[in-house]
Order: structure tokens, then sequence, then C-alpha cells
């Protein structure tokens, strides 16, 4: 069995706390309204039948538990040309109509992440590690990548069905609190936040299956070019992460995740040949500006 350190214990707690908190106040967070998102997801989520719609609010849920535990970076600049790249980088993607949203975390981890539904958050720490906006959008179009083949739901799925998160289980939870004093909207939030809180932070901390990040590398570099990028900045990128000590605990997160860089870059292997017919743009000098 797997216990919670007390640090992991906190946090699902205080995040917990805040989604609690979120429901009676409104808390915005760079273009990111926190309270809107959590306030969406009072609706029971059946993850075994799954609507775009559905998709979407459980990635409104799941964006403000990240939102929850580290803040948007407060530079509307910056965040606004991440935006732009990514809504480019979406335009090209498989799924273009999503409701994409684009945010760069406070945060020194080396790392980014995806929600379902179309929403991509980049740390200030990976942004520190970029020379150009190629590979800006190699680690965007990662992250799409994930949501266009929707494999954080997936994930989801398959967890609710070895656990039987079903909706009965909701409806037997809610039944079981019906003698409390709340009322009966504060019994369904507080189940909700509940689950919401432990199935997003479970999946962000033990990451997605070895297939789907291999996956999301052989769609994410086609994008990179498809979107006239130099699709070897997504090369660049993975020997950047080979090449920092792996025992740098701004990589901890991303290693515990992922496959190894070197395990990525050799399943990349194939499509080099490819790639070297690319002969797409790097935007040093456009990011370098807007870094400043």
């Amino acid at each position: 069995m797997k216990y919670l350190t007390l640090p992991s214990y906190l946090c699902v707690v205080t995040v917990f706390c805040l989604l609690v908190a979120c429901k009676s106040t409104s808390l915005k967070i760079g273009n990111f309204d926190v309270g809107k998102l959590v306030n969406q997801g009072v609706k029971v989520f059946n993850a075994s039948n799954i609507d775009e719609a559905q998709e979407i609010q459980f990635g409104e849920n799941m964006s403000a538990v990240l939102l929850g535990a580290r803040p948007l970076y407060e530079n509307k600049e910056i965040n606004v040309y991440v935006n732009k790249v990514g809504m480019w980088l979406a335009s090209n993607s498989s799924r273009p109509d999503l409701s994409w949203q684009f945010g760069v975390i406070n945060s020194t981890a080396i790392n980014a992440f995806a929600a379902p539904g179309g929403f991509v958050f980049i740390t200030s720490g990976m942004l520190m590690q970029l020379e150009n906006e190629a590979q800006l959008a190699a680690v965007l179009a990662h992250e799409i990548s994930h949501i266009t083949e929707q494999h954080h739901l997936n994930a989801i799925k398959e967890e609710a069905n070895r656990s039987a998160i079903t909706e009965s289980l909701f409806i037997s939870a809610q039944a079981y609190q019906d003698n409390t004093s709340a009322n009966d909207e504060d019994k369904n939030y507080g189940i909700w936040a509940k689950k919401v809180t432990g199935m997003a932070q479970n999946l962000y901390a033990k990451g997605l299956g070895r297939d789907d990040e291999l996956q999301a590398d052989q769609l994410g570099i086609r994008l990179l070019a498809k979107s006239g990028y130099d699709a070897f900045a997504y090369i660049d990128n993975l020997q950047v992460l080979a090449s920092i000590d792996a025992d740098d605990s701004a990589l901890a997160l991303l290693y515990q995740t992922h496959p190894a860089p070197s395990q990525r870059l050799a399943a990349l292997a194939e499509q080099l040949d490819k790639l070297a017919m690319n002969q797409g743009l790097l935007l040093t000098k456009r990011f370098i500006s807007q870094m400043n």
C-alpha cells in the first residue's frame, strides 16, 4: 500500500480547502477565474460516459487543482505571448474548436501540464530553460497532443473502473450525509471536491502511461512541424533535459511522470529523416524580446 507523506497529505488538504473556499468567493488569478472554474464542478461527474462538455468541465476542475497548488506567473505580457503561440498550434491540431487556454505557472520546477478540454500550463522554470519560440511551441505541442488524444480522460476512466468510482458512489455518499445540518448543495459540493481533488492530485503525481507520453512526443513533433516551426527544437528540448543533473529537484516530478529523455529521443529516431526536410522557424529574437 502506498501512503501519503505529510507534505503530500497537507497538499491534498490545502487544495481541498481551496476548492471549497472558492465555491463562495471570486478568486481570480491572471486571466483564470478560479472561483468560476470550481463552481462549475458541482454537477456529478460520471466517468463512464464523457462528452465534450463534461470533458471541459473536468478540465476546469483539474485546472483549479493546479492553480490552487501553484499560482499563475504574474506577467501579463508573457502569459499573452504563451497564449498566442499555443492558440496557433491548437488551430493546427486535430481539435481546433476546443476553448483552448494557456498559462504560465509560477514554479521553479521544470515541467508542463495539460488538463482535459483545452487547458495547458507551462512552469516559469521550464520557460527559463528555453532559447527560442520553437522550443516553447514544442513544449506546448506535447501537452496539446495529450488533450487531443484524451490521455487524461482515458486514465481517469481506467481508474474509475478499477476503483468503481461511479455515480452511485456519489449518490451513496450524499445519502450518508443526509442527517447533517449542511444543505444539499453544500453536501453535493463537498463530495465532488473530495473526489476531484483526489483524482487530479493522484493523476498529476503518478503521471500518464509510458505509451501516452511517447505518443504525445510523436504527435507533438508533427504538430510543431505542421505549424511552421523547426521540428528539431523538439529534439533540442529533450537534449537540454538530458543534460541537467537527474538529481536536480527541479526535475523530480518530470522524471517521476515521464520516460527518461534518452528513451524519448530514441523513440523519435525514426522521424528524424523526415524532419530533416523541415525548414521551419526558430524565432529566437521574438522569443527573447517577449521574455525580457
